[in-house]
C-alpha cells in the first residue's frame, strides 16, 4: 500500500475572527494512531476512503469514506486507523473568536463530534482549501474565505436536517446568548429574539440541553471567563466584565460553583 502525507503551513494571520493554520492530506498506515493527547486548535478530519475509530471523552466512534469528525481544542482524543482498511482522509486546523460560535451552529456537539456522509460540496470546499497556500498575506485571508466557505455548508445542511419548531428555538436562542453574554442578557430578552414565551423557552432548554435559559447562560459566560483567564492577561475583573457580570464577587461565586475554584485558583493551576 502507498501511503503519504502533505501538509501545508500557513503563516500567522491577522484574520484573528478566523484563521487556518495547516491543512492536509495523508494516507495512514494499517498502524498509525495519534493520541492520548490534547490538540491546541480545531481540526475537522474529512475521510476520503477506508476506516477508523475516533475516541473522545463522550465516546467512541467508527467512521468510514465521506465522515467527518471535530476535534476541540484542550480535549483529550485519540483515533487510529483500521487494520485492514486504514483510512485516507483531508484535514484543516484553525483557530479564531468565530470558530466555536459557527461550529454551535452545524451538527457538531461535545456529546457528538461526527458528521456522517458529507456530500460532494462539502469534499469540495475542502479541496479547495488544501489547494490553496498561506504565506502570503493575501492568501491567508483567501484560505479565511475558504474556510467561511466550508463552515457555511455544514451549517447549511445542517439547517436543512433541522425541521422542528422547538429545535428551531433552541438554536436562534443559543446564537443570541453566544453573540450578546458580554451584555446584560435576561430570558425575556432570548425569549423575544426565538419568538416564544418565557415558559416555552424554559421547555426547549431543558429538552435540548436539560437546564434552564438562565444557567445555560451562566454555563456559556463561565466557560467564556475560563478561556480569558487561561489565553490572556486580563486582570479578574476585566474577565468578570467581558463576560457579562458587573459584580466581582458574584462573578467569583458562580464560577467557584460551576468550576469548584475561584478565577484564581483556576488561573494558577
Amino acid at each position: 500500500m502507498n501511503t503519504f502525507k502533505h501538509t501545508v503551513k500557513t503563516t500567522s494571520s491577522e484574520a484573528v475572527s478566523l484563521y487556518v493554520t495547516y491543512s492536509g492530506h495523508e494516507k495512514c498506515e494499517a498502524s498509525y494512531r495519534w493520541g492520548k493527547g490534547i490538540r491546541e486548535q480545531y481540526i475537522l478530519h474529512l475521510i476520503v476512503s477506508g476506516k477508523g475509530t475516533y475516541v473522545t471523552p463522550e465516546g467512541s466512534y467508527s467512521l468510514s469514506a465521506g465522515d467527518m469528525f471535530l476535534i476541540r481544542p484542550r480535549t483529550e482524543i485519540e483515533y487510529y486507523a483500521d487494520e485492514e482498511t486504514p483510512w485516507e482522509y483531508y484535514w484543516v486546523n484553525f483557530s479564531g473568536a468565530d470558530a466555536e460560535v459557527i461550529l454551535k451552529r452545524t451538527d457538531f456537539t461535545e456529546e457528538n463530534p461526527v458528521i456522517k456522509n458529507c456530500n460532494s460540496e462539502i469534499f469540495r470546499a475542502m479541496e479547495d482549501i488544501l489547494g490553496n497556500a498561506g504565506n502570503e498575506r493575501f492568501e491567508a485571508i483567501g484560505l479565511t474565505g475558504r474556510l467561511y466557505i466550508l463552515l457555511s455548508l455544514l451549517v447549511k445542511y445542517s439547517e436543512k436536517k433541522q425541521s422542528g419548531s422547538s429545535r428551531k428555538c433552541f438554536r436562534t436562542a443559543r446564537d443570541y446568548i453566544a453573540v450578546n453574554y458580554p451584555l446584560p442578557v435576561t430570558v425575556e430578552d432570548i425569549a423575544e429574539k426565538a419568538g416564544v414565551s418565557r415558559s416555552t423557552l424554559f421547555r426547549v432548554f431543558k429538552e435540548e440541553t436539560g437546564i434552564s435559559p438562565v444557567d445555560y447562560l451562566i454555563s456559556y459566560r463561565i466557560s467564556q471567563a475560563k478561556r480569558l483567564l487561561s489565553e490572556t492577561d486580563l486582570s479578574v475583573t476585566a474577565v468578570a466584565r467581558s463576560v457579562g457580570y458587573e459584580d466581582n464577587l458574584y462573578f467569583s461565586r458562580s464560577f467557584k460553583k460551576l468550576t469548584g475554584k475561584t478565577p484564581t485558583e483556576y488561573r494558577e493551576k
